[in-house]
């Protein structure tokens, strides 16, 4: 692995000196990469020596810029808006960093990142800035008001999408800001109603790093059960939600699904059955979730491989135990023409085998 540069050393370790230093003897524009580095990390001298030398507040590293890095820096997670990180944030809006640019997996606006992760303090800033309200932030930010009002001048605006990308239904999912104020709360429910009334599509995805994700997928992942319950009478596949509430560990989604019709042994998560995909990530508690709820540990995957060739993969014994306890199949090729048992032999875990033959 190649050694860090002297800048991003100083920029990880929040050392002045060591920047002002590196900068000195670096030669062409400052990187991205150290803007987006200190404002992720809410570093306001950093930043404004950055800036002092023609640092590109609004540059782009890895689909990040530095107002989204400060306010997320963890991709669909809550972040906690700290009085420095709300500094921080004054601080590159009045030097210049754009509200409106677009940026984060799926790139948005500041104001729906604000919003997905739930800080109204975040909101007040960027508003006071001139951050634009438009039906996609205001359905973000719970104003069913102007949502509604959007609405009645131009109902296509239901199924348009941001930069080509989140629909105004999907930012109203994706919101937290509901979890802390019941007014926005029912506002956002009130805002889904209005979309869907409108011709807002409940099933539309929108793509995020190598796949695509769905508008259950923000509503689950943003404890928005009410809204889900909404968007399920409305259209929403109940079957397409169940990895998100699997990977989310949300038995009460779960039961909710199936009760709304949602067939596990059809949910799929990318080309793999959702029970297949948590074990061959290690999430046995997920995993052992799904399979109480019914879900078979015999599906095949494109390769061939069931959740028993999974777990035999991975070595996990308890994990075998409960897949065959429910019915586990241990002589199911794979296109390969191998059996869990054979890969049990191969690995020489007796173990695993005799489970597998037991």
């Amino acid at each position: 692995m190649a050694a860090k540069s002297p800048l991003v050393v100083a920029i990880d370790t929040q050392n002045l000196t060591a920047l002002k230093r590196a900068i000195a003897k670096h030669h062409g524009p400052l990187p991205a990469r150290l803007v987006v580095g200190a404002a992720g990390k809410a570093w306001t001298p950093g930043l404004a020596a950055l800036h002092r030398h023609g640092a590109d507040l609004n540059g782009t590293y890895k689909n990040y810029r530095a107002l989204h890095a400060l306010m997320q820096t963890k991709p669909h997670e809550s972040e906690a808006a700290t009085a420095g990180r709300v500094k921080s944030l004054e601080w590159l809006l009045a030097h210049g960093a754009d509200p409106e640019q677009h940026a984060a997996w799926p790139a948005a606006r500041a104001l729906v990142i604000a919003a997905f992760v739930g800080e109204l303090k975040y909101v007040d800033v960027l508003k006071r800035h001139g951050a634009r309200k438009d039906i996609f932030t205001a359905a973000a930010l719970g104003d069913a008001a102007k949502v509604g009002k959007l609405l009645e001048k131009d109902r296509t605006l239901a199924q348009a999408r941001d930069h080509g990308l989140l629909t105004a239904l999907q930012c109203c999912a994706g919101s937290r800001l509901g979890k802390s104020n019941r007014k926005t709360a029912a506002g956002l429910i009130e805002i889904a109603r209005l979309l869907v009334d409108a011709g807002a599509d409940p099933n539309a995805t929108v793509r995020t790093w190598a796949h695509d994700v769905t508008v259950s997928y923000f509503a689950i992942r943003a404890g928005q059960v009410e809204m889900l319950t909404l968007l399920l009478d409305r259209g929403l596949d109940a079957t397409a939600a169940v990895s998100t509430a699997a990977w989310e560990q949300r038995e009460d989604i779960l039961d909710l699904l199936m009760a709304k019709g949602a067939m596990l042994d059809k949910a799929f998560d990318h080309t793999r059955p959702v029970l297949n995909e948590l074990i061959r990530w290690g999430q046995f508690k997920q995993a052992r979730l799904l399979l109480s709820k019914g879900a078979s540990p015999n599906l095949a995957d494109e390769r061939g491989w069931t959740a028993v060739h999974q777990a035999v993969s991975r070595g996990n014994l308890k994990m075998l135990q409960d897949l065959m306890a429910a019915r586990g199949a241990g002589s199911i090729k794979d296109k390969s023409g191998w059996t869990p048992r054979d890969m049990a032999r191969r690995s020489l875990r007796t173990d695993l085998l005799k489970v597998l033959e037991g």
